[in-house]
């Protein structure tokens, strides 16, 4: 078996779309400027005997077997058992987690934690786009993504570095945070601004990017509060 940092297996892909023999799909698409589709390998190369053959999971010459976990819909091959892979045929490819705790949502087309079957907003189709960050595909990402209070969905990684910058959306500006650390965010701004007063301020307008209401309040250089919601999510 080999470990190509993706995945332990014991065979490689010859790539239908140029002929090379690359370790996995994610290596041939690091590696080139063009993607794999995994559903048209119909060739892999045997590691252990160098044998070319059709897709299966056991070599025709040596008999080996090329992975503990192999889907001959989605040609994915993996000896990490501790990932828990499943295929779903309505997402209609492999899934990481275990299925029993896992759930398809029909509307959002896309399978959640099951903790979230009755407790998320549903979007039609709401994986089917790019991460707006990264803009890598989110609904075949094997990273794990966050569906944020305004719907949008973004890369869990890619929220956390752009917290460190904004809290807002990247798309609509409404609040990315939670309502638990919304709750800590204010609280921490209100301290800061009560803890730093400044003198002579001037009145300013701003707008919520929450509440969409224009506000007239005192300028301060940390942060500008909506009077309205409450919210520091704002711009003048």
């Amino acid at each position: 078996m080999e470990d190509c940092g993706h995945y332990i297996r014991g065979c490689k892909f010859i790539s239908p779309c140029c002929n090379q023999i690359v370790n996995c799909r994610i290596c041939h698409n690091n590696e080139n400027d063009h993607e794999i589709n995994r559903f048209e390998v119909i060739q892999i190369k045997c590691n252990f005997c160098n044998k070319e053959q059709d897709v299966s999971n056991r070599c025709i010459e040596c008999n080996n077997r090329f992975g503990d976990y192999f889907c001959n819909i989605c040609r994915l091959y993996d000896s990490n058992l501790d990932k828990k892979y499943f295929h779903c045929d309505k997402c209609g490819i492999c899934r990481v987690g275990e299925i029993d705790k896992i759930f398809h949502c029909d509307e959002c087309n896309i399978c959640y934690p099951i903790e979230l079957k009755n407790n998320h907003k549903c979007k039609k189709e709401l994986f089917m786009t790019n991460c707006c960050i990264c803009l890598n595909d989110l609904f075949t990402s094997r990273e794990s993504c966050v569906v944020l209070k305004c719907s949008h969905v973004i890369h869990n990684n890619c929220a956390n570095e752009w917290l460190k910058k904004k809290i807002s959306c990247p798309i609509c500006r409404k609040s990315m945070l939670d309502n638990e650390s919304d709750k800590k965010y204010t609280e921490y701004m209100d301290e800061l601004i009560k803890n730093n007063p400044i003198e002579n301020t001037i009145k300013i307008k701003i707008f919520c990017n929450d509440c969409s209401i224009e506000n007239e309040i005192p300028f301060h250089p940390f942060g500008q509060k909506c009077s309205s919601c409450g919210s520091y999510n704002t711009k003048y």
